[in-house]
């Protein structure tokens, strides 16, 4: 949902017409009165909704691992949107995933209804296509976030107040917590175990004896140009880490390999031991080469996320992204914020005051290598 949560088309359906449609489904819901009444302590098919951005779907992961701990025997299913379904093969204890697009909403709702789900659990943060979706979705249960503000909420069986004050994981797990008070979970992964298949060249420069350090520079989602650090401060903390011995991969979509290419040219021209993978992998790919990384520099992002969930030493950069609701999750992680402005403020993605700047230009790369030495990773 992070190209959705930057289209203001998008955000205004969402609210100007989805208040009203998820208001009205809300009094279907109550209309329809199921005819199974699922025993909420055992229920045998369970749906996951989660229409967010891949950092979402990586954190709810920690929810699934609960889930299946409390239901040994259940089917879990995710729904999950085409812009985080990329990440769907890393996540543990799903038993089957369905992808749809956002805007095909008559698509989800059939897909739904079919699966006639005993507990449907709505992850899905600010959108009310969500809450729609679980309205019209004929589920013995149904539970998901009350956001302020949203108006999103009234048709769920069980309401958990989506807090500003918890990280993200801590927020997942309160959906579940609303069944089972008890239910414990992390956020993991499912690697791969194959390398992946890389241009001959790549693979000689990850077997060359030195380092390797990961750098992902671009920020995804709405206003990403708030979120970006300076690129004279990547081209600094790259000439630092290859005097220390690293090799630097710089990581991205394949959208992101022009960006790559122009700052190479531009900042590091004829550099050694520098490679861009941008467009070159696949998610659990770059998952595989994440779990074998020496350091990860990130800004905000769902790579950040990844890395840390890796098991990488992790280091997030975070300007605008508040890191106590968004940091990355891992036991090698440090967050970084800028030393002076305006940072921390954004909640659900898009609270930009009118006169926000790239706050990250007030974070200095000497801190980020002091967070390198912390990690011991440089």
């Amino acid at each position: 949902m992070a190209a959705e949560r930057g289209n203001r088309l998008h955000r205004w359906l969402d609210r100007y017409a989805g208040i009203p449609l998820v208001a009205l489904a809300a009094g279907a819901r109550r209309l329809e009165r199921p005819r199974r009444k699922a025993d909420p302590e055992e229920p045998r098919r369970v749906g996951i909704i989660c229409l967010g951005a891949i950092g979402d779907l990586l954190l709810l992961s920690g929810l699934l691992e609960g889930l299946r701990r409390q239901l040994p025997e259940a089917r879990l299913e995710l729904v999950v949107s085409s812009g985080n379904a990329v990440a769907a093969p890393l996540i543990p204890h799903a038993d089957a995933v369905t992808a749809f697009a956002v805007r095909h909403v008559p698509a989800m709702l059939r897909h739904v209804r079919a699966r006639r789900y005993d507990l449907l659990i709505d992850s899905t943060q600010w959108s009310r296509l969500g809450a729609l979706v679980s309205n019209l979705s004929g589920a013995g249960l149904t539970v998901g976030f009350a956001t302020k503000g949203q108006a999103r909420a009234l048709g769920y069986d069980r309401a958990v107040t989506h807090s500003p004050d918890l990280h993200e994981t801590e927020n997942f797990l309160a959906l579940g917590r609303a069944l089972w008070p008890g239910l414990s979970g992390a956020p993991a992964l499912r690697l791969p175990d194959a390398e992946p298949a890389l241009p001959p060249r790549l693979t000689e420069a990850l077997v060359d004896g030195r380092r390797h350090a990961f750098l992902h520079m671009w920020p995804a989602g709405y206003k990403s140009r708030l979120k970006e650090w300076p690129a004279a401060h990547w081209a600094r903390l790259a000439r630092e880490l290859t005097g220390a011995g690293f090799s630097l991969w710089l990581t991205g979509s394949a959208g992101d390999a022009p960006r790559n290419a122009a700052f190479l040219r531009e900042y590091l021209p004829g550099a050694q031991y520098v490679h861009s993978l941008a467009g070159r992998t696949s998610l659990p790919e770059l998952a595989w080469l994440l779990a074998r990384a020496d350091a990860v520099v990130s800004v905000n992002t769902g790579i950040m996320h990844l890395a840390a969930l890796a098991g990488a030493p992790t280091v997030g950069l975070h300007g605008a992204t508040n890191p106590r609701r968004w940091g990355p999750v891992g036991g090698r992680c440090v967050s970084l914020l800028p030393r002076v402005g305006r940072f921390a403020y954004l909640d659900l993605g898009f609270e930009y005051p009118a006169d926000a700047e790239p706050a990250l230009q007030h974070l200095p790369v000497d801190d980020v290598l002091a967070a390198l030495h912390t990690l011991d990773a440089l």
